[in-house]
């Protein structure tokens, strides 16, 4: 299947940062075969044509860090502080215990929405259910390939909680959660393509070192990468010292657990020394700066990170944590963010927001060799924006992308060369369908909230 997307304003994101006016873009299968100026490509018949003067196409958006369950609690636990918003969220979904298939409508309703608003691939921190952990897996990654979203299922895993004595492991001993880790990973390989597995270890403080390093092992023998969350808070980086007797970074580095595969979310409360320590193991960062403001948990040093050439992607967190599935939402609270508390020596320019939403991106979940830019032999993920008054006049696309679209500009998007969303509506799956499942769990959400509130 050849598909020709003519006559687009192109964002390419690739290493020379080049925009193409009028550009052509040729799609072969699942990859990017061509692009370049308009008329350029002469030799071959193409299978679809589509017109595109006056539109943008930029390379599809990356969370890098994401809570799909959370859906269900947007709206839920406007907290004074992490614990009592970590305590009760908890709390409300063990009581609701969904079924393998409401795991599923929840995750379907979350990829829409990431997709509406151009987000192409989705990395997934997700806690199965207990009483049915690898048939919630399963679900969870059934509605990424529903939905047409490229995906990671990062599982996440735990055996103490020594920052908050609320939240209890539920899977058992260490053996039974590597067990099932090593049985998740070999299922997703077998899968789907557009599907990735990696080990998400809880955070540091909720997982023993030889958690920690039963990951490390698994990991490198699954080749999967480890996502985790890294001192969102500033009472986290306070446990860290007491548990380690040393700051938590540095201790991850004595146990060997720093590595290029490893991505950490937040690393709000870091000083010089684990940050330099983060660059020389080429561990990459999530900033998810939606979530660090609603929860209050401070702000990372992001322009320190970016002038010491460390990775750094972005992520939507969970809408329960932060607003909406959106990273155009986060590429603008990154730049305006750090405007508002510090000078403008820590101040974020809005091209590096927009390369932390899409290559960097890529580069948190170890594929930006073939996503995150737009380049010959990438896959075709992709957005064609129509744009709304929120990008007209077309003065600094940079800008405007990040600053002023809210996702109102898109009206397709590509996954893997086929487009998921045409002219605003899923090729694939019954988008009312699906959000109507999700408002069925309305009456269980209040009889949960109210229970949870009643102590």
């Amino acid at each position: 299947m050849k598909t020709l997307l003519k006559g687009a304003t192109i964002v390419t994101m690739n290493p020379r940062r080049e925009v193409l006016e009028g550009g052509d873009l040729l799609i072969e299968e699942d990859r990017i075969a061509r692009v370049g100026a308009a008329g350029s490509f002469t030799g071959g018949k193409v299978d679809e044509s589509v017109e595109c003067a006056g539109k943008i196409i930029v390379p599809g958006l990356v969370s890098a860090h994401s809570h799909l369950t959370g859906i269900f609690q947007r709206g839920l636990w406007d907290e004074t502080t992490f614990e009592s918003w970590s305590s009760r969220s908890s709390a409300t979904e063990n009581l609701l215990n969904f079924s393998a298939h409401e795991i599923y409508l929840l995750h379907a309703a979350a990829c829409l929405e990431f997709l509406r608003h151009g987000v192409t691939t989705v990395l997934n921190m997700f806690t199965p259910r207990p009483a049915l952990p690898l048939e919630s897996i399963q679900s969870a990654c059934r509605a990424f390939v529903d939905t047409g979203t490229r995906g990671v299922l990062a599982l996440s895993l735990m055996d103490q909680s020594p920052d908050n004595d609320s939240i209890t492991p539920g899977f058992g001993p260490r053996k039974s959660l590597i067990s099932l880790c090593r049985d998740a990973g070999q299922w997703i390989k077998d899968f789907h393509s557009s599907v990735a597995f990696m080990l998400a270890p809880s955070a540091p403080q909720r997982c023993s070192d030889r958690l920690l390093t039963s990951c490390r092992e698994l990991g490198e023998e699954l080749r999967a990468g480890i996502h985790t969350h890294l001192a969102e808070t500033e009472r986290h980086a306070q446990v860290a010292l007491r548990l380690y007797g040393e700051p938590m970074v540095k201790h991850l580095e004595k146990i060997g657990f720093l590595a290029p595969h490893l991505s950490v979310a937040h690393a709000t409360w870091l000083g010089d020394k684990e940050i330099d320590l983060l660059k020389a193991y080429d561990v990459k960062v999530v900033h998810n700066p939606a979530a660090n403001m609603k929860l209050g948990s401070g702000v990372a040093r992001v322009r320190t990170m970016l002038d010491k050439s460390l990775p750094v992607g972005l992520g939507a967190d969970s809408v329960n944590a932060g607003t909406v599935y959106s990273i155009f939402e986060q590429m603008k609270l990154a730049v305006l963010l750090p405007r508002s508390v510090s000078g403008a020596e820590n101040w974020l320019r809005p091209e590096e927001a927009l390369e932390m939403g899409t290559i960097g991106g890529a580069r948190a979940v170890l594929m930006d060799e073939i996503i995150g830019s737009i380049e010959e032999g990438k896959k075709a993920d992709l957005l064609i924006l129509e744009p709304c008054s929120s990008l007209l006049p077309m003065n600094d696309l940079a800008k405007q992308l990040v600053l002023s679209e809210n996702g109102e500009s898109v009206e397709s998007v590509y996954v893997d060369g086929k487009a998921v969303l045409w002219e605003r509506s899923f090729t694939a799956i019954d988008e009312q369908a699906i959000l109507a499942g999700l408002s069925s769990l309305r009456p269980r959400i209040a009889r949960a909230q109210a229970k949870v509130l009643r102590g």
